[in-house]
């Protein structure tokens, strides 16, 4: 009767969307006034006891990361280690900070058949640039043992530094478009993006060049690149993975020492 009931409220908040979608499995939710639907969900208990769920469409992704595996309310706020990040076509991520406002509600785990459900919301924040709001979210019987799907903030290692300080990302993500490889690293405050052709072959290339961006967004808004050099050391085009060295300058920051190991 308690899952009925559940199943029954989150119908009809999405009907109040206008959009629908009824799954066994689902995490759904509106970004902006748009309805998301993911095609696959699955939520991993880490060994130091945090939960991260994972909803994936086509383009797009949604992950939650909550201090642990239980039921009750998660709020988003300083020093907690619950997060969420939305992962957008362009491989931009919005994350959640210290000012996100919002809350994960797990109201059901089902031991038995190992699966959590709920509702959530918050706002996430391209820094500087943009702000999503993510709201009538709904978990459904999203399993969290025995189901392992790749998670697209999770793409390999990336790493480099800022002005001579390590800039160290809490997600990866690394897509193909039709034209370009976009590999975006995120902080809480801060974006990194480096962009090359599908068709990248290992050599050194010089910024500004065609088909080759990078880009540095920190809590001043998005920089100037003013030059740099990204060289491809490794590109499987079959296996999909790619491993490249930068380095660049913008009107306000220096990045040095960026290297990357990614599967797109």
């Amino acid at each position: 009767m308690k899952k009925l009931l559940f199943l029954l409220v989150a119908t009809i908040s999405l009907i109040s969307c206008e959009d629908t979608k009824t799954n066994t499995v689902a995490l759904q939710a509106k970004v902006d006034n748009t309805l998301y639907i993911s095609t696959e969900a699955s939520a991993d208990a880490n060994p130091n006891g945090t939960v991260t769920i994972l909803g994936l469409s086509r383009d797009e992704s949604i992950k939650i990361h909550l201090s642990r595996l239980a039921e009750g309310n998660f709020n988003f706020q300083e020093g907690s280690r619950n997060y969420a990040i939305y992962t957008d076509m362009g491989g931009n991520m919005y994350t959640t900070n210290q000012d996100s406002e919002g809350v994960v509600t797990i109201s059901e785990l089902n031991e038995t058949n190992k699966t959590l459900s709920g509702t959530f919301k918050f706002n996430a924040f391209l820094p500087g640039i943009d702000t999503v709001f993510v709201s009538k979210g709904v978990l459904y019987d999203v399993p969290y043992i025995g189901v392992n799907i790749d998670d697209p903030n999770n793409a390999g290692t990336f790493s480099a530094k800022v002005n001579g300080v390590l800039f160290t990302p809490v997600a990866v993500s690394s897509r193909s478009s039709d034209n370009a490889i976009i590999t975006s690293a995120s902080t809480d405050n801060a974006i990194m993006m480096i962009s090359v052709p599908t068709d990248a072959e290992p050599g050194e290339y010089s910024l500004p060049r065609a088909g080759f961006t990078a880009r540095y967004q920190g809590v001043n808004g998005l920089e100037t690149t003013a030059s740099g050099t990204v060289q491809i050391l490794e590109h499987n085009v079959a296996a999909q993975t790619i491993k490249a060295a930068f380095s660049f300058v913008t009107d306000m920051s220096e990045i040095t020492e960026g290297q990357f190991n990614v599967s797109y």
